[in-house]
């Protein structure tokens, strides 16, 4: 996921905003950029893979254990030996359990994830951009 920083405020042209408004800004568009690839990634998914999906994301222990069935070793991955390593830790724990799932899962169901990030990302960028001013007008009131 794109991460909305101090960078993302400066190619928008927002760095100039007040610092108490920045924290505020940067939260709820990272929330709005996640809401919008949620909605453009549910699109021509199935109701069972929108469930499973939520299932992973929630750490319904049922849903995990399925699609863990369906994956095989997860152990031996590169992909969770990366998170382990990330974590500094030689054993897994839930959490890191369900971030694999959660990657593995965006992987195997929706591949075209990172392109569809992007273009989310840079529809937003430039819906900012168009309105820079009134956001800097908004915020120095």
């Amino acid at each position: 996921m794109i991460k909305i920083d101090e960078r993302f405020l400066d190619e928008v042209g927002l760095t100039q905003m007040p610092a108490n408004k920045k924290a505020e800004f940067i939260a709820q568009t990272q929330e709005e950029l996640e809401n919008r690839v949620g909605e453009k990634m549910s699109e021509g998914m199935t109701l069972n893979q929108l469930r499973e999906f939520d299932g992973i994301m929630n750490n319904d222990r049922n849903t995990m254990i399925h699609v863990l069935s369906q994956i095989g070793d997860y152990r031996e991955d590169e992909l969770y030996q990366k998170l382990l390593k990330r974590h500094g830790v030689e054993e897994g724990t839930l959490e890191i359990l369900g971030e694999y799932l959660s990657v593995k899962w965006i992987q195997i169901n929706r591949p075209d994830y990172a392109k569809i990030t992007s273009s989310v990302a840079s529809e937003l960028k430039n819906e900012i951009l168009g309105s820079r001013e009134q956001i800097l007008a908004s915020v120095t009131v």
